[in-house]
């Protein structure tokens, strides 16, 4: 099956979805309502493609999501701006979506000029960054004890 990437500003009906997969992977054991998670991915939809969220879409469907942003640690002004909420439903994980769903962030970021891109990360995902050529610049960060990775954005490059 061949997949589009589109800014979440292009098909709004789906960020009611994308709220419901990062709410319920990353914050359902959280006071944060998901109506929050709503409101900050609506900050997504401006025209500048910064914050931005990307969907992965089949068929009129959406299998996954990926989000550029300011910060996921803001007691790191260094580390900006992040990649964050990669989320691809657990039918169409295994199939590449994931990778190529960071792939097109990282080509809209280096769009926009960025040079370095940051993420968080617990130690079971991050090998599958490290794969993608990440690497972990920060152990142990935070209460959930993550790892800041870091990927250098090669110009024109993958």
């Amino acid at each position: 099956m061949a997949y589009q990437f589109i800014s979440l500003r292009e098909q709004p009906q789906h960020l009611p979805i994308v709220a419901g997969w990062i709410h319920g992977e990353w914050w359902s054991d959280t006071d944060t309502p998901v109506q929050a998670i709503a409101t900050w991915l609506g900050t997504h939809l401006n025209e500048a493609g910064f914050p931005i969220t990307l969907l992965a879409c089949a068929e009129g469907e959406i299998a996954g999501s990926v989000s550029l942003h300011e910060t996921e640690a803001e007691d790191r002004p260094a580390y900006r701006p992040y990649l964050g909420c990669l989320y691809v439903k657990p039918a169409n994980r295994g199939h590449g979506i994931g990778v190529a769903l960071v792939r097109a962030i990282e080509r809209h970021a280096r769009v926009l000029g960025c040079g370095t891109l940051y993420l968080n990360a617990g130690d079971p995902v991050a090998a599958f960054y490290e794969t993608l050529d990440w690497r972990i610049v920060e152990r142990g960060y935070g209460r959930k004890r993550l790892n800041i990775m870091q990927r250098t954005l090669a110009p024109g490059g993958q």
